[in-house]
């Protein structure tokens, strides 16, 4: 099925399951922010509380838009941002990819904001300087997170 291309109202549909799906449990689904892939030893720095629901579908293309609590949270660690996992409401992940700020930058391991060779990540960093650093005790800001 390689080739299986959905419609739009197929992928909304799809993706309006995975919101509920998300925000089944007893918490609030969440994005955490590592390192790397954790699966690869990637470290923590932060969890970005969403809402409930934790995201709307986007009419112009069916794709899930994540919608972050309004009440701030703040970083656990300090590092560069480099993956992140959409969580479930019970804390269980259920997507992971790359994050970036808006313009498809990172910091890398030296500390200076460089583009990410595959652009724009699905999850982006906002709200402050460019490139994807956290510090601890610092507000975990969500620009947005598009999925699906």
């Amino acid at each position: 099925m390689s080739g299986l291309i959905n419609t739009t109202a197929h992928r909304a549909a799809r993706n309006a399951a995975s919101i509920a799906f998300a925000d089944t449990g007893p918490g609030y689904a969440s994005l955490r922010a590592y390192t790397a892939d954790p699966n690869l030893g990637g470290t923590l720095l932060a969890v970005r509380s969403l809402g409930k629901p934790c995201g709307a579908v986007r009419p112009a293309d069916g794709r899930i838009v994540l919608a972050a609590l309004a009440t701030n949270e703040v970083a656990v660690a300090t590092g560069a941002a480099r993956w992140g996992e959409w969580c479930d409401a019970s804390g269980v992940a259920i997507s992971s990819g790359r994050i970036t700020d808006v313009d498809g930058n990172v910091t890398d391991e030296l500390g200076a904001v460089v583009p990410d060779p595959a652009g724009v990540g699905e999850f982006i960093l906002g709200g402050g300087a460019a490139g994807t650093m956290i510090y601890a005790g610092g507000l975990v800001l969500l620009y947005t997170g598009l999925i699906g």
